[in-house]
């Protein structure tokens, strides 16, 4: 196996893990023990920075992917689905935030569920897709 091969799986299962930890572990403890107002801060921080990280990890996916030239088009759709989704929700934290402080819950509900969905894409592809290869 390539290093390049090697540091995509690596890269692949830290996003994972970002993933799963925050939405099985960090998530429902904020939700459980702080108050309503200190969920709301901690949250409205945490996001945006995940986000980041998970759409600046496929970035690096695709960076690596182009210079080592490697055959492997399921590694390029990793990278472009790990880079692209996270943009997304990250542009989309706003909406959501002034859909919550608006009281527009069919809205928030909306954008709330469609950053669900892109996120566990993101996971789903970055678990199953390098074992395909």
């Amino acid at each position: 196996m390539s290093t390049i091969f090697i540091t995509q799986i690596l890269l692949s299962g830290f996003v994972s893990g970002v993933i799963i930890f925050q939405s099985f572990l960090a998530a429902p403890i904020v939700f459980s023990f702080l108050e309503k107002d200190q969920s709301r801060i901690f949250i409205r921080k945490i996001f945006p920075r995940i986000f980041i990280l998970l759409a600046s990890t496929g970035f690096l996916m695709l960076v690596l992917n182009f210079f080592s030239n490697t055959n492997f088009k399921n590694l390029y759709i990793i990278g472009i689905i790990t880079f692209l989704l996270p943009v997304i929700c990250f542009l989309m934290v706003p909406a959501t935030n002034n859909a919550t402080d608006n009281n527009n819950q069919p809205r928030f509900k909306i954008l709330h569920r469609l950053s669900v969905l892109f996120t566990l894409l993101v996971l789903i592809v970055n678990l199953i897709i390098p074992f395909l290869i």
